[in-house]
C-alpha cells in the first residue's frame, strides 16, 4: 500500500484518525486507544507532527490536545491521500449503512494491502436490494475517491447457492482476504455455510 512506503505503521494510523476526522480533537491517551500505539511512543510522534504544522497543539488543563491543521499548506492533498487508501473502509461504510445490508465487505487488492492508489475498489454486499440502488448509493464516494467501485451483490439465498455450487470466484473471495464494513466473520459464515468464510 502506498500509504505503507510513506509512513510507519503507528505514523499511518495517528495522521489516519487526526486527518480524517479534522473536526475532532484528541487527547494523547484516547488516540493511543483509537490506533492501539503507547502513550509514550504517541506523545514524541504528535510532537513532532505539531512542530512540523500538520497539527495544532492545544493545551485544556491538565490535558494537552491534538487536532488537525486544515491551514497546513499539505493538509488537502496528504488528507486526501489517507481518503483514497486508509479511508476507503470507512466512507464505504458510511454510504452503505442507510441500506442496511445484510453484510458488506472489501475483498481483492485494498483487503490484501497490495493496491496502489488507482486501484479499484471489490466489494461483496449481501442484501435483497437491487444493484442500482446500491450503485447510486456508492456512486459519491467513488467520485470523492476518485477510483472504480466494483460491487458483486447477492441476496443470502443466491451466496448460498454459489458456495454450494463451488463457483470458484466465491469460494476464492471467501478464503482470501476481507475487510469488513458491515458483518464480521461469523455472520459471513453463517450465511455461506462454508468453514472458509471464517478463516480469514
Amino acid at each position: 500500500m502506498l500509504t505503507d512506503i510513506l509512513f510507519s505503521g503507528y505514523r499511518k494510523k495517528v495522521l489516519s484518525e487526526l486527518l480524517l476526522h479534522p473536526g475532532q480533537d484528541y487527547h494523547v491517551r484516547e488516540l493511543a486507544r483509537l490506533t492501539h500505539t503507547t502513550p509514550g511512543t504517541l506523545h514524541k510522534e504528535l510532537t513532532r507532527l505539531a512542530a512540523a504544522g500538520l497539527l495544532l497543539r492545544q493545551e485544556q488543563g491538565n490535558q494537552v490536545r491534538y487536532q488537525a491543521n486544515r491551514q497546513c499548506p499539505v493538509f488537502p492533498e496528504l488528507a486526501s491521500l489517507l481518503r483514497k487508501t486508509t479511508g476507503v473502509a470507512e466512507l464505504a461504510a458510511q454510504a452503505l449503512a442507510p441500506l442496511q445490508p445484510t453484510l458488506a465487505l472489501i475483498f481483492g487488492s485494498i483487503a490484501a494491502g497490495t493496491e496502489t492508489a488507482t486501484s479499484d475498489v471489490d466489494l461483496l454486499i449481501i442484501s435483497k436490494l437491487d444493484f442500482a440502488a446500491i450503485v447510486r448509493a456508492l456512486h459519491p464516494v467513488q467520485t470523492e475517491l476518485g477510483r472504480d467501485i466494483n460491487p458483486v451483490v447477492y441476496s443470502p439465498k443466491e451466496l448460498r447457492r454459489r458456495v454450494q455450487e463451488e463457483d470458484p470466484f466465491v469460494l476464492n473471495l471467501l478464503a482470501g482476504p476481507k475487510i469488513f464494513l458491515i458483518g464480521a466473520n461469523h455472520d459471513l459464515s453463517q450465511l455461506a455455510g462454508h468453514p472458509a468464510a471464517a478463516s480469514v
